[in-house]
């Protein structure tokens, strides 16, 4: 991989998709405390942007290497985070507020 571009997503790739793992538990966690949870969805939201725009962007720059292991991972990431947004749109779509 010879772009800095390549090499700048594969490691934004590479953050954000941890950070956005590392929310899961900390979201339940402060859910189980009775903490708030807003910062937490705030950026596990942001990173999710970020990673899929970084993972297209490393698809794309490393179109004509060898599929290899840091495709997988882009690739992995874009169809998780594609997933993940449309659960939230989804969700943001057919919530009717709280009942009662």
């Amino acid at each position: 991989m010879k772009s800095p571009i390549a090499r700048l997503a594969r490691h934004v790739v590479l953050i954000t998709a941890i950070y956005a793992l590392a929310c899961i538990p900390a979201i339940l966690l402060s859910e189980r405390y009775d903490w708030t949870q807003a910062p937490y969805h705030l950026t596990q939201l942001i990173a999710i942007i970020l990673c899929l725009v970084s993972s297209i962007v490393f698809l794309a720059t490393t179109r004509s290497s060898p599929f290899g292991p840091w495709q997988w991972l882009a690739s992995s990431a874009l169809a998780l985070c594609s997933l993940w947004l449309a659960f939230v749109a989804y969700f943001l779509l057919t919530y009717s507020g709280p009942e009662g």
